[in-house]
């Protein structure tokens, strides 16, 4: 797994120029709400390949290489845009269903997961807006503040409220993992085990759905 994407790979760069093609046709206001709208729309998974690259070639990902996507979907149609990376409870925003087994639950309830999340932030004349592309429409139906409404305008909603931004590195994954890497071992090993428990859900939610169960 590469550790870095300050240079993409010419395998990652051919990727995103036809997932861009595919799916981004505007320029300017109408590009961004398209970018925007087709990587929130990719459902959440987080396992133990997280690059971008992957992440296009699976059609899911977590929200760092959800975002790397974005910010090279909207640099690719001539938007300024950098990766934040934001410390805050992970766990906190998450909202309880009573699909979730009990572990899952314990945990949501309990709080208490530092993560180091990602955002994109888009600069502009008129200010810089933050977006969040995490949680995919369809999770609305389960609780989550989703972004499928955004117009353009201000700021979306944040998967993380009340984050403190820590860095806008270029290279996002190692800067995250060497972010990662400053929690100390009990809370390495019980993030990792939130994103699993909440990975599985999803993933078990998204099936459900496709089957016309939810």
């Amino acid at each position: 797994m590469p550790i870095s994407d300050a240079v993409a790979s010419p395998a990652y760069t051919e990727a995103l120029a036809g997932f861009a093609a595919k799916h981004i046709p505007a320029r300017g206001a109408a590009g961004v709400l398209q970018a925007y709208a087709v990587v929130q729309q990719m459902p959440y998974f987080s396992g133990a390949d997280r690059t971008p690259l992957t992440a296009l070639r699976d059609g899911r990902g977590a929200c760092t290489a959800k975002h790397i996507i974005l910010r090279d979907l909207l640099r690719a149609i001539g938007q300024r845009a950098d990766v934040e990376i934001v410390q805050g409870d992970f766990a906190a925003a998450i909202p309880l269903h009573p699909t979730q087994e009990s572990a899952l639950a314990e945990m949501i309830g309990q709080a208490d997961v530092t993560d180091f999340h990602c955002r994109v932030v888009l600069r502009g004349v008129d200010g810089d807006r933050r977006l969040d592309a995490t949680w995919p429409d369809a999770l609305a139906h389960y609780g989550f503040s989703v972004n499928g409404g955004w117009t353009g305008k201000g700021d979306t909603l944040q998967a993380m409220p009340d984050a403190i931004l820590r860095a806008t590195p270029e290279d996002v994954l190692s800067t995250k993992a060497d972010m990662l890497s400053t929690l100390g071992p009990a809370m390495i090993a019980k993030r990792l085990e939130f994103l699993r428990l909440l990975s599985g859900w999803m993933a078990g939610l998204q099936m459900t759905k496709t089957s016309g169960r939810a």
